[in-house]
This record gives C-alpha cells, structure tokens and sequence, in this order.
C-alpha cells in the first residue's frame, strides 16, 4: 500500500511539474471544421505544412528578443515596432504551439513588452523605436484587441490563470479608454474629440465579442450586445455602400465613407474580412456571413493571381499591389459559400507562391492562412474533431465505457485538463432539436444508441453556463447522452421527436 501510495504521489508531482514547464493543450495543427460553419481549403494538412515553413520565416525574420522582453520588427531588420505586431505575435504563438514546440516562453516575452510599452491607461503605446523606448503616448485598437483575445486563448492553450486575469484587465481599459457608451469603438485612448467620428473598422472584432463577454462578467451585455451591435451597424452600412461589399479603411460614426476621396480598401480595412471571417467560423454569426457573401461575390470573379490593392470600393477596380495582404484578406470571403471551394483553394495556392514577404504581408498571411485551413478554433469552444469516428451519424466503432477518451491530463489533444471554475454536476435536457448542455468548465458531450454504438459526438470544450447543441441531422428516437469531466461520468436517456 505505501509503495501503491508512493507511485501516485511521484505520478500527481510529476504532471504538476510537466503542467508548469508548459502544457499545449491544443497543438498544432488543429485542423478543425469549425463545426460546419464554413468552407475550407480541401487540403489542411498540406496548407498547414505551407504554414509552418512561412511561420518559421517570420520568427527569423520578425521576431526579436532581449532579455525577457520581445517584439515583432515592422520589418525585417528593423528596430521599430507597432503595438498591432504585438498582437499578431500573441496569437501566433499560441496557434502555432505544437506537440514538441510550445512558445509560451515567447508569448510571455511578447506580452511583457506589451505591459513594459503600457501608458497611464494600461494600454500600449502604439510605437516603440526600440524594445525600451516609447515613441508616443497613445494606444492604438487594432493593437489591444487581438492582444487581450490572445491572452484569452493563452489561458485555454497554455492553462495558465494569469493569462485570465491578465486578459480582464486589459479588456476592462480597453472599454474604459477606447470604446464608447454607445458600444462604438475609438481608434484608440488619446483621439479626443476626434475619436468619436472617426472610426476605422478594421480595428473592432466581432468574433472576440462573446470571448469578453466570459470574461469580463461585469461587462458581459456591454461586450455582448451594446458593442457588438453598434460595431457590426457599421459594417453592415459600410459594406451596403458599395456593390463590391467591400469595408472602407475610414468611416464616420454613421458608417459612410470620411470623404468622397477616400473610399478605398487599402491598408487598414483588410483586416476586417479576417475579423467577420472569424465570427462565422467561430459563432455562426449570420450577419457577419451575410457580408462575406456579399464580398465573395465580387471576389469570385477575379482570379488570384490577378488580385491587387488598393482596390477602390464602389467601382471595384485594383491597384498595383500584388501582396499576400490583399490575396489573403479577400481569400477569408470564400469562406461563405461552398461554391467558391476552388477559388478559395486558389487564392491560398497564390498566396503560398508569392513566398516570405515583408511583416505586414506576411503575418496577414499567416492569420487568414490558419483561419483557413481550421487552424485558428475558438479555444474557449472548441468543436470536436471532424475526423473522429465517433462525429459520424450511425457509426459503431466504439461502445459506452471506460474504454473512451476521457476530459483530463491523459486525453488527446481535443480535450484540456485546467483548473476552471464547475458547476457541482453537469446537466442535460432536450428542446425540439436543441440539447442544453448546464455546465461551468470542460466537458465532454457524446450521443449513443440504446445499444451503445456511437452516434456522435456533441461537445468537447469549454461551456460557460447554459449553452446550445443543435441536433439537426439525428433521426428521431431514443438515445443515451453521456458528459464527461475532469471529475466525473454521467448518463442520461433522452428522447428527440
């Protein structure tokens, strides 16, 4: 009995000391489906090989550090660096974590320049001409918003708490200082006046939106509803304007274009197809959807290779700009509809061929590239591996028991062992077609026949609270429902009309 004793006590030090050198509990590549919310590319192992080497040019390239502190060059072998570099950096490091490379250790250096760049608002200062030296006083948007999604995916990646409370904080000076009652966002902390006229919507996400609403509780309708809604008014008229559904860099609090001159896609706006790329893919978001539609088919008619910037809005006509930031950012419309399947395959083929590019091009490149290809999940709701036996209707590969995988340490790589806050027990029940999942943590949701076959997989990830699972597709009958967590296994019998 002490040895037994022993051995388990060696075993639970041993995972503690493993968690703390740095657990990627989603490695690379993900290759996920997004839950049948979007078209991807057909071949994701391929495209996501392709990604690897152009993320390893951009780590030689980009990346620089000193000490315990690291930025992304605005170029190569450049000393200067812009707050939205640190953001890409961030969620670079955590999607690109794999099985034997975590870059945790690079995501804190990245992040402690950030809080090292921080002004008296606690946001970065959207210069630095150097890795200790601010350039200006004011924060930038663009910069802080993905910088608090990835401090949010850090938390579900890497598994540590810190990342959680860090990421709150920043959230929480984000909507103090750059976003206004209304919900419309600033450009950034230090506009003035200015600001609330002025507004750039490449710089607002509204696929992080529902990610500050867990986190940010006291805030949850803020993030949720108020800035959601009055940020995708914008959109939605922006993209209304033009037959090419195109955003415009610039816009007025109404969503017009700021003057009559400017009304190209140039720099700042290609961002946002990636950002309403992200929302599909993530939630679902059917107005974001509508948009990548509409874009999609004006992009459709344009071959890649022929693609160029800036493009100007209500004609539609191209520049001379041949770059991975204008075939990318216009690539994530094809998401919208499977009929452009080859075309989305083509402007990613082009994009691989232009090769290593300069750090705009190129880490644009790589953001759309891992969205499309199913390497950029919702780490806070992930969606079950399509390739998984167990997510086919009908199939009969495994039975109920202990011998299926479980949510905990041991787990493939689709589960995740944290320390999150839970429910004493989760709790099912059936509406029409919808199963709703009660649970604060990680759990696992599977469908089986009475005889024990696997129907399919429901859920594995994150819930916070009451959450949705559509049933559409599952034949009328009844079923035997199983959710597991790091702590316990239950089942219950349910009937779907």
């Amino acid at each position: 009995m002490k040895a037994i004793a022993k051995l388990s006590i060696f075993a639970a030090l041993s995972a503690m000391s493993v968690f703390a050198q740095g657990t990627v509990n989603f490695p690379f590549p993900q290759m996920s489906d997004y839950g049948g919310n979007a078209t991807l590319l057909t071949d994701k192992a391929k495209a996501s090989e392709e990604l690897k080497q152009q993320f390893s040019y951009w780590m030689q390239a980009m990346y620089n550090e000193e000490g315990d502190v690291a930025g992304v060059r605005s170029n190569p072998g450049s000393n200067e660096y812009f707050s939205e570099g640190v953001g890409y950096g961030m969620l670079l490091m955590v999607y690109f974590s794999d099985k034997t490379t975590s870059y945790q250790s690079q995501f804190d250096k990245i992040w402690n320049f950030y809080k090292k760049m921080m002004n008296e608002n606690g946001l970065m200062v959207w210069k630095a001409t150097n890795l200790s030296t601010k350039q200006d006083q004011g924060a930038a948007l663009d910069g802080d918003i993905d910088a608090a999604a990835a401090l949010v995916m850090a938390y579900y990646q890497f598994g540590d708490e810190k990342y959680k409370e860090d990421a709150k904080k920043l959230i929480q000076a984000m909507k103090k200082f750059e976003f206004e009652s209304n919900g419309l966002h600033l450009p950034g902390d230090k506009w003035g006046d200015a600001g609330f006229n002025r507004k750039n919507p490449g710089y607002f996400d509204p696929a992080y939106m529902p990610l500050f609403a867990a986190v940010d509780t006291e805030n949850a309708e803020f993030w949720s509803k108020t800035a959601y809604e009055a940020n995708m008014n914008l959109y939605e008229i922006s993209s209304g304007e033009v037959s090419t559904g195109l955003i415009d860099d610039w816009m007025n609090k109404n969503g017009n274009s700021w003057t009559s001159e400017n009304d190209e896609f140039y720099y700042d706006a290609p961002r946002a197809p990636w950002r309403n790329a992200k929302a599909v893919c993530w939630h679902g978001d059917q107005r974001a959807l509508a948009i990548d539609k509409k874009m999609a088919e004006f992009v459709s008619k344009i071959s890649a290779a022929d693609m160029k910037g800036p493009i100007s809005r209500s004609s539609g006509s191209l520049g001379n700009d041949h770059n991975s930031t204008f075939v990318t950012s216009m690539m994530t419309a094809l998401i919208s509809d499977a009929k452009y399947q080859s075309k989305l395959d083509e402007y990613w083929n082009e994009a691989v061929a232009l090769g290593d590019e300069n750090y705009f091009n190129q880490s644009l490149k790589l953001l759309n590239g891992l969205l499309v290809s199913g390497n950029m999940p919702n780490l806070m709701n992930p969606p079950s591996a399509p390739t998984s036996s167990s997510s086919v209707v009908g199939s009969s590969s495994s039975a109920v028991g202990p011998e299926s995988s479980a949510v905990g340490p041991e787990s493939s790589s689709s589960t995740i062992a944290l320390p999150a806050e839970r429910v004493a027990a989760p709790a099912v029940s059936v509406r029409g077609r919808t199963l709703q999942l009660n649970y604060a943590g990680f759990a696992r949701v599977d469908l089986f026949s009475v005889t024990g076959s696997v129907v399919k997989s429901l859920w594995n990830g994150h819930a916070e609270g009451a959450v949705g699972i559509g049933m559409q597709g599952v034949p009328a009958g009844v079923y035997v429902v199983r959710i597991r967590t790091a702590n316990s296994t239950s089942m219950q019998k349910i009937r779907l009309q």
